[in-house]
């Protein structure tokens, strides 16, 4: 059950209900709109960092045969 109640502008006028409609109508939709925002962001954040798991090493020392090379590549 929902109590309707009456809102008034700043100068003490009744606000129509059509107004009011609108109002809810837009919270509404920049609601959705926030949401997909945050579900557009958050894949983007989950597909970056599985590229980032899937085609980099590791550690840099998977990069080397051995700690010869290792040592041979950072001396150069």
């Amino acid at each position: 059950m929902t109590m309707l109640t009456e809102k008034f502008d700043a100068y003490g006028e009744v606000l129509p209900d059509v107004a009011r409609d609108r109002r809810e109508a837009a919270k509404a939709s920049s609601a959705a709109l926030s949401r997909i925002g945050q579900y557009i962001f958050w894949l983007l954040v989950v597909v970056i960092l599985s590229a980032r798991v899937i085609y980099h090493p590791a550690s840099p020392a998977s990069e080397f045969p051995s700690a010869r090379a290792a040592v041979h590549a950072a001396t150069r």
